[in-house]
């Protein structure tokens, strides 16, 4: 099994999670990297992803994990055969499934343009409820781990798995509250039990 972080960035990052997945495909395929499939009537190949990320949100830090074996330098391989964006950055050989959808806990993320604001006051609440996306009412102070800003770029980190916050909601949040308007909303790290 092949673990490896990759970058989603030039354009990449509007590619949706099943375009990424077809295009991660086509590379191994392009590399000469023979992916194993799994069994049954309609064999796929055995490709496990991180959680996905909001379209339009650049990353230097994405998981996959491919159940193959190759014996040279893969991102060199891989690279060349990838499209622009979409670069692997390390990699890893396990002898298991990572499995990145479950064992990344946060992803630390930075963004520029949110106006001055004390990150102390933020922490200092008991409660932040925000609507989200399908129109329920969350409480998001649990899943904010960390909040700073410095020189206008803020920098944050956000639960994963079932304590998610999505950074593009977190960051109208933070509009709606302090001002501003966000740009150069970037995914920086992922920390968990196999990354790397």
């Amino acid at each position: 099994m092949i673990a490896f972080r990759y970058t989603k960035t030039d354009g990449a990052e509007y590619l949706s999670h099943l375009d990424l997945l077809r295009h991660i495909c086509r590379t191994f395929k392009r590399a000469g990297i023979e992916l194993k499939h799994s069994e049954g009537f309609n064999p796929h190949p055995r490709i496990y992803m991180n959680n996905p990320l909001g379209l339009g949100i650049k990353s230097v830090a994405e998981y996959c994990a491919a159940d193959c074996e190759f014996g040279g330098d893969f991102s060199a391989a891989f690279n060349a055969c990838s499209p622009d964006g979409i670069k692997c950055t390390a990699y890893k050989i396990f002898d298991f499934n990572p499995n990145y959808a479950y064992t990344v806990k946060s992803c630390s993320y930075t963004a520029e343009g949110i106006d001055g604001f004390d990150p102390d006051k933020f922490f200092s609440r008991a409660q932040i409820v925000i609507t989200d996306k399908r129109g329920r009412e969350v409480d998001i102070r649990r899943r904010v781990l960390s909040l700073s800003q410095d020189g206008g770029k803020t920098a944050f980190t956000l639960g994963c798995g079932e304590n998610n916050l999505r950074p593009d909601l977190f960051c109208e949040f933070l509009e709606s509250e302090f001002g501003g308007a966000t740009r150069g909303l970037i995914k920086v790290s992922a920390d968990g039990d196999y990354t790397f």
